[in-house]
């Protein structure tokens, strides 16, 4: 099998290290009375409450963790 080229490496890589950022972080959904529920990933836990960065804009937001 011939060697891969550079590019295709690279793009490899490129989708690992995303596929890896995206594993390392705990991913919720917060509850939205317009839109439902929306993906945020928690930043900071203290007992039940969370930091939780929406995932739409990086907005920061404290949530109950049980509730979202």
């Amino acid at each position: 099998m011939p060697a891969p080229r550079p590019s295709e490496s690279a793009e490899a890589a490129r989708a690992a290290a995303l596929q890896a950022e995206f594993n390392e972080k705990k991913w919720v959904w917060v509850p939205d009375d317009r839109d439902g529920y929306l993906a945020g990933w928690v930043i900071k836990e203290q007992d039940d409450i969370g930091d939780v960065v929406m995932a739409a804009g990086g907005e920061v937001c404290s949530c109950l963790l049980g509730i979202c």
